[in-house]
């Protein structure tokens, strides 16, 4: 028979201990996490779920419609093409045919999903034309005073004779009272004002 050291036998009964006290312990922690993990799972779930019937509520076809909320510009060799706000619910379009001089805005109506706006002016009357002339376009916001007698559109849009320099900017009296009661409308782009972008400076006409 062999006899064990006292030490040995000690640390024997320790190594024993921290087995049986361990074993419940992991059996505490593996619980919790379990838990924990349930408890998140269902918020998450909870959440979305709230998300879901919330969209449902706005949107109870669950239809999703696009949104005209764009501005871009673009030009070609025979037409300029760019997008602007008309008011805070209608974006026009506008198409300016390079040889002919004719700019048009045509207004898209959201709630019947039709162009039921058309302004046209000619630019020719302010720019010129001539044999190559080529153009450039873009919009822009502006805030001017706009009443029942005078309405303006939420945009103006720029044109540039990229041939001899000169620019001009017209304003769209687009009335959101026809919009609104889904009637259509037509009339001419006004001439706001015009400008050179030729760099040699007339010192005369600052003084």
């Amino acid at each position: 028979m062999v006899d064990h050291p006292p030490q040995a036998d000690q640390r024997s009964d320790q190594r024993s201990f921290l087995r049986r006290r361990s074993i419940p312990l992991l059996a505490v922690v593996t619980l919790a996490s379990i838990v924990v993990a349930a408890y998140f799972a269902g918020q998450t779930h909870a959440l979305r779920q709230a998300a879901i019937e919330a969209e449902q509520h706005d949107n109870p076809l669950g239809v999703t419609l696009p949104t005209l909320d764009a501005t871009a510009a673009v030009s070609s060799e025979k037409f300029s093409m760019a997008t602007g706000f008309i008011s805070d619910r209608a974006e026009g379009l506008f198409v300016l045919d390079h040889n002919s001089g004719l700019l048009q805005c045509s207004v898209m109506y959201p709630r019947l999903g039709k162009f039921l706006g058309l302004f046209v002016v000619n630019v020719h009357d302010a720019l010129g034309s001539g044999k190559g002339a080529e153009y450039m376009m873009t919009t822009g916001l502006v805030d001017m005073p706009s009443s029942n007698n005078n309405p303006l559109a939420s945009s103006v849009v720029y044109v540039l004779n990229t041939t001899t320099g000169t620019y001009a900017c017209y304003y769209i009296p687009f009335n959101r009272t026809l919009m609104n009661s889904n009637q259509p409308q037509q009339g001419n782009m006004v001439l706001l004002a015009t400008g050179s972008a030729d760099p040699v400076v007339d010192r005369d006409a600052l003084r």
